[in-house]
Parts: C-alpha cells; structure tokens; sequence
C-alpha cells in the first residue's frame, strides 16, 4: 500500500471560513451579473458621417436612429438586414432591410437609404455575414467606402461591433447602443426574457471571442450564390401568383381552383452558361409553325454556343416580327428549345428560353428560367414549335418539368 498511498496533512475552510468563501464567490458573481448588461450593451461613437442601422431592430429604434442621424449631422444611411422568415409569403418585402428602410420613410425621414441584405441561404453567422456583404455593396463604389458608427439595440451590441470588426479589420467602426425596452436593463436577471437574451447574447460574444474564425471568401460566395437563388425562387413564386390569378393564368378556371404550384427542377448554377453570341441576319423572314394553323413570323439573328458537360452544343435565337414592328427598339429574343428530358419528365413540346441582344459577343443562357410554352397547360392556346435545329442531344434538367 505505501507503494502507492502516503499520508500529506492539508488545510481546510473551517465553518467560517467555508462562509467567506461562499460570501465572496456570491459577490463576484451578484457583480458579473449586474454589470453583464454593461458589458454587452457598449458605445464607442466616432466622428464617422455614416451611420449604419442593423435592420432587425424594432421601430422605436429605428426613430430614435433618425433622430441621432439628424442631430450628429449623418450624410449617409445605410440599413442591413437578413431575410424575413415570419409571413414571407403575405409580406411585400423579402428582408428587414428593406422593410426598415420602409419604415423610416413612414417616418417622414427624406435622406437617401442604402439598404444591404443576405440571401436566404444564409441561416448561420448572420450578423458576420451581413458585415460581409456590407463591405461588398462598399466595394461597388456606390456608397461610401470608410469609416462608419454601427446603431443597433441592447445586448446584442458588442457582438455586432465584433462581427463587424472582424469583417471590416482596416476601418474604424464606432458603435451606438440604443436601450432595449422589452426588458429592464439593470434587473434583467429578474424577467425570463431578459435572461434569456442576456445570457444568451454573453455566451455568443465569448464563443466569438475564442472559437470564431470565419472565412470571408466563403461567405462570399455563399452570399452570390444565395441571391442567385433567391432571385430565381422569387420569379417562380411570381410566377406562381400569376397562374392562380384567374384573370392571368392561362389555365382553365377548373384548373386554377386545383393548382398548388408549377413544378421545377432543383436550382443550381450549373445550368447557367455563357454561350458565344454570332449575330447572323442573312436568313428570310420565315413562318414559324406552332400547335395550331397559326403561323407567326420570325427572323433568325444569331447563333449561340455554349458547353455542358464538356460538350459543344448549339441554339438559334429569333426575333418575333410582330414585336418587332411595334418596337423597333426591342431586344428582346426568343429561344425555344428541346432536349432529352421532353415527354419524360419535362413537357414533351419543348420549353423556351427568353434572352436580349448583348453588347458583346457573350450572353448568359440561364436554363434555370426555361419555361413550359402555355400549350402545356391548356389546348386552346397556339404555341410555336421549337425548329429541330434546336434540339440538344442531352438532359436539360433545369427550369419548369412537365405539367401533371
């Protein structure tokens, strides 16, 4: 046994001491937490003209962030904001940047607003990834690139002032605290909801502090590609509304009164290409045949290239000359198409693509956007069928599929 054991004398808290030791422990802890508030809820203003408002915070901040602009002699509002996720489909707008923004003009604020969003593929890191792209709307030149003071709400301040910090690491970034009201900031232990918040938003500071280290270039990239899709899901969602409208749609009233919705293939940014744009002329006006004894007339204009899965394939682009006759200036074109994916799971007649003359020899074919001819959706419509030299020998699995 002595081997392994050796008797050691120690000392110990005697019932008094034990006392002390419980006294001064509770001390520092009654102090972190009546000082917690404190903490989180910094100011460190600057002499900066612009003035950046986190959008998420409630109307009443938003009017007393109007109120510090004109009294601290701000040239420059600027909004930010991530996307609504609460009645996104009854709300006119998309994120709380513009809804903010809205806001303020209800107030009567007249100054120009600048207002800058992430995509809603964002769902993590959001207060990081906004900064990000508020140095991305920066970089565009078409708002002021310096120095800035950062108005936001509670708790939630020295967090922000972190995020943008870390985004942001060659600019003085000043930070302006507004109280939040929906809890009493000295007491804020005693109600559930300021302890949640509270407690909440420390925790997320330290572990900023000691485990964040975000790559910039990957909320980048998030951010465009984010509002790619946004972009392309906001059409749809339109397009949607559009068919459901019985004064729109080009369903039959029977038919509108069982839609649910177009549907789609998946999104992805593989099926938008830039295609090599050859403008050619030369051919005659010619008849286009459609699915009745209509017969439209059309003019070739130009060639499209373009690869995919390494393979070179081509479209002829038209313009209608009926539109044509009725503006001269038009540029818009027209591009119906077929591929391998008709009758199975895309509409057997095709799908069409709608493009405008570039100013260069390149232009984007976004298959994402391919869509149905209405002849998929009811037989009294006339519908031009695409030429067979728009036919690709592959699966174009993007845009509108097949109609029931």
């Amino acid at each position: 046994m002595s081997l392994f054991l050796k008797k050691k004398l120690i000392t110990v808290p005697t019932r008094w001491g034990w006392l002390a030791l419980f006294l001064l422990v509770f001390l520092i802890f009654y102090l972190l937490l009546i000082n917690t508030y404190n903490f989180l809820a910094i100011e460190r203003p600057t002499s900066s003209d612009v003035l950046v408002v986190e959008g998420w915070i409630p109307e009443k901040g938003l009017k007393k962030a109007i109120e510090f602009y004109h009294t601290h002699n701000y040239k420059y509002m600027i909004i930010t904001g991530v996307p609504i996720t609460q009645w996104s489909f009854s709300s006119p707008y998309s994120n709380m940047a513009d809804a903010s923004a809205k806001s303020m003009r209800m107030m009567l604020f007249r100054d120009s607003i600048y207002t800058v969003s992430v995509p809603s593929a964002i769902v993590r890191d959001r207060t990081y990834s906004t900064a990000v792209a508020l140095k991305m709307r920066m970089e565009t030149g078409d708002i002021p690139n310096k120095d800035f003071d950062l108005y936001t709400v509670g708790a939630h301040a020295r967090r922000s002032h972190l995020m943008f910090s870390m985004a942001f690491p060659d600019k003085k970034i000043g930070l302006i605290t507004d109280t939040d009201d929906s809890y009493d900031p000295p007491i804020w232990y005693k109600t559930s909801y300021g302890f949640r918040i509270v407690s909440s938003e420390l925790i997320s500071y330290l572990y900023s502090r000691v485990f964040f280290f975000p790559v910039e270039s990957k909320i980048r990239s998030l951010i465009l590609t984010g509002r790619y899709i946004d972009s392309i899901q906001k059409t749809r969602f339109d397009k949607d509304n559009e068919f459901s409208d019985s004064l729109k749609s080009p369903l039959k009233l029977a038919d509108i009164q069982l839609f649910r919705g177009l549907p789609y293939y998946e999104i992805s940014k593989y099926w938008k290409v830039k295609a090599h744009f050859v403008c050619d002329t030369t051919a005659p006006i010619f008849k286009m045949p459609t699915s009745t004894n209509r017969l439209p007339e059309y003019k070739k204009y130009s060639v499209l290239s373009f690869l995919i899965h390494d393979t070179l394939y081509r479209l002829t682009a038209f313009q209608n000359i009926d539109l044509l006759g009725k503006d001269p200036t038009s540029k818009y074109l027209f591009v119906p198409f077929k591929d391998k994916s008709n009758n199975s799971t895309s509409y057997g007649g095709g799908r069409y693509l709608d493009i405008e003359i570039p100013d260069n020899d390149t232009v984007t074919l976004d298959f994402n956007l391919a869509y149905n001819p209405y002849c998929a959706y009811s037989d009294r419509w006339s519908c031009p069928i695409p030429p067979s030299e728009n036919y690709l020998n592959v699966f174009i699995l993007a845009g509108e599929k097949k109609y029931h």
